[in-house]
């Protein structure tokens, strides 16, 4: 799967829109509370020494376990301060399969639509 394709996935979510905050080259997909006033990212994307990235959103016992199973294709947020990299993992795109790269912006997805209400 392509960084392209990962992001039409996304952005066929209820209320996702892309937002550049970190740079033009850098593209993330946000979701808006109902009323506007805030957005949560629930996925960002990368292109790192060559290689496309996307970085996603868990809850720590999950991120821990996928990084565990996925060792050196699924690690903590490439990006992310330490406050942050217990729930923020990066996967190498072309390492992954499309099936589980759509499962983690669907886990990602969830995390935020739960942490806007």
């Amino acid at each position: 799967m392509t960084i392209k394709l990962l992001l039409k996935y996304c952005l066929e979510k209820d209320g996702a829109y892309i937002d550049h905050p970190f740079g033009i080259e850098y593209p993330v997909v946000k979701i808006k509370s109902s009323s506007g006033k805030s957005a949560r990212i629930f996925a960002e994307f990368y292109n790192l020494d060559g290689r496309d990235i996307m970085t996603f959103s868990t809850d720590e016992d999950t991120a821990v376990s996928l990084r565990m199973e996925f060792p050196n294709t699924v690690v903590r947020g490439w990006h992310c301060p330490p406050v942050q990299a217990k729930y923020k993992s990066t996967v190498y795109i072309a390492d992954m399969s499309d099936d589980l790269l759509m499962w983690f912006v669907d886990m990602s997805y969830n995390r935020a639509v739960s942490k806007l209400k």
